[in-house]
């Protein structure tokens, strides 16, 4: 055997080598990682599938995330940076409540249209007490509540606002024109593709967004 390799270090079999770990993008492997926990659910999804559909070594997860649980949150918590400052962004607005709130509503219902995989995961997740769900209360869902409450106290000290909570207000959004824009092909079946699809789905939310802040709003008289 030539010298060189005898000389060469060896690394364990089937582990990547640094470099190759390093080299595979980490947007990636958590948006597809994400996608698939939103498509498969977390129990229907394995790191080998995962490492298939990347197609990169299961070990190469292993190495960069450790276990399926570790995944699931950076995945989760990726994710939503990315999504999350969209609709916040509302909150922050230097304007009056009202406006602030219809902002946030009318955000909310266009964000909708392109997050789908995140209504699908928090759908899916919503429905069981674990862990994951823990994770997604306590680190996104409790803190856009408290906001929100904060926000719809703040339009009450000034005008009429129908008397419905945070919690109700948020599945109306999450599950409801979530869920709408989220599952096209029931809308497909049901003769309302054209609704959702791309051409339309802006104005859609738009519509949605009117009807929501008239129910929640009722006219000063």
């Amino acid at each position: 055997m030539d010298q060189q390799m005898l000389d060469r270090p060896q690394r364990a079999r089937g582990r990547p080598a640094l470099n190759a770990i390093q080299a595979v993008d980490e947007d990636r492997l958590l948006g597809l990682a994400f996608a698939t926990f939103a498509e498969r659910g977390y129990e229907g999804t394995t790191l080998r599938d995962l490492s298939k559909r990347l197609g990169v070594s299961h070990n190469l997860l292993n190495v960069r995330f450790g276990r399926k649980e570790d995944l699931w949150v950076r995945a989760v918590d990726w994710r939503m940076a990315q999504a999350s400052p969209f609709v916040e962004a509302a909150f922050d607005e230097p304007a009056d409540p009202e406006v602030r709130l219809r902002h946030l509503i009318q955000r909310f219902c266009l964000w909708a249209t392109s997050n789908g995989d995140i209504v699908s995961l928090t759908n899916v997740e919503g429905c069981r007490s674990t862990w994951r769900l823990d994770h997604i209360v306590e680190r996104f869902v409790l803190p856009f509540q408290r906001r929100l409450d904060d926000l719809l106290d703040a339009v009450k000290r000034q005008r009429p606002v129908h008397d419905l909570s945070t919690a109700a207000l948020m599945a109306l959004l999450v599950q409801g024109v979530g869920y709408y824009f989220c599952a096209v092909p029931m809308q497909q079946r049901i003769g309302a593709g054209r609704e959702v699809d791309a051409i339309h789905a802006t104005a859609q939310a738009e519509r949605l967004a009117g009807f929501l802040l008239a129910a929640l709003l009722p006219p000063i008289r």
